[in-house]
């Protein structure tokens, strides 16, 4: 059992979001986490990584501002918006259960929004 904080957690995870690679970005995950996403539910550290590439894809270069983040008990939210190459977002969610350091399952919603090209 690790006895890291889920707020320690929730705070690594947003750092290695903005900052590090994959790799990194990933040892906030282990094999049983999962992400739910309007799109489906994906498991496991793949399923996690394809999550993780897309956004990167959708969102090149971005540049996260994080609104709100509340961490009671085991449970986490985020309110977030980004700007990117491409698109923006302003409406980005996400949540997230922390459980023996590491985050167990998370839920992910955000609206792309184009960057007009003129």
């Amino acid at each position: 059992m690790n006895d890291t904080p889920p707020q320690e957690v929730l705070r690594r995870h947003l750092e290695l979001s903005r900052f590090h690679s994959e790799e990194d970005f990933l040892t906030c995950y282990r094999e049983d986490s999962f992400l739910i996403m309007p799109s489906g539910v994906r498991r496991g550290l793949e399923g996690i990584r394809d999550c993780y590439r897309q956004l990167n894809r959708e969102l090149p270069n971005a540049r996260y501002t994080y609104k709100v983040v509340v961490v009671e008990q085991h449970v986490g939210l985020l309110e977030w918006s980004a700007d990117s190459d491409t698109h923006t977002v302003t409406d980005g969610v996400d949540s997230y259960v922390i459980e023996d350091g590491y985050i167990r399952a998370q839920t992910v919603h955000y609206t792309l929004v184009p960057k007009s090209r003129g």
